[in-house]
């Protein structure tokens, strides 16, 4: 996690407190008034449309579509965000499984392979363990037959 953080620290570390609060605040204000500006406009917009639909079609079918149009967007987004946030968390639990794999092997490796090699008893236990595991491993299972009985 920390390596995700050291980028987005040096560029603070680098800079003097003060030069990076003035930066902040000042981009935060401008933010701000992008944000309001942007919300008048879209209220205008959505006002000029229900206006001008509603010489042409009627208010009450003009607010109908305005609003439809104005909210139509919030289930498809909401549907987007759901399935980023799967893949996301596939992606995270991917990561999980090779990360307990790899520190299994480094585990295995750095611990169980000297002992194996030091003792060459444990080793064949080992090794013989293993070969009856695979003798006995079969990814389909048998099922008996059951004979059919017929029709009734």
């Amino acid at each position: 996690m920390l390596e995700r953080l050291v980028p987005l620290l040096i560029p603070l570390l680098s800079r003097e407190i003060g030069d990076t609060a003035r930066q902040v605040g000042r981009d935060g204000i401008l933010y701000a008034v992008m944000a309001l500006l942007g919300i008048i406009g879209v209220a205008l917009a959505v006002a000029g449309s229900v206006i001008w639909l509603g010489t042409l079609i009627g208010t009450g079918p003009a607010l109908l579509a305005v609003a439809g149009a104005v909210l139509l967007p919030i289930p498809l987004l909401l549907g987007l965000m759901a399935h980023w946030r799967r893949a996301e968390q596939k992606r995270r639990e991917k990561e999980r499984e090779q990360d307990m794999l790899a520190h299994a092997l480094r585990l295995g490796a750095s611990v169980l392979l000297p002992l194996l090699m030091r003792a060459p008893a444990a080793f064949l236990a080992v090794a013989a363990g293993l070969v009856v595991f695979l003798l006995f491993l079969d990814g389909s299972e048998k099922k008996e037959a059951t004979p059919d009985p017929g029709p009734t």
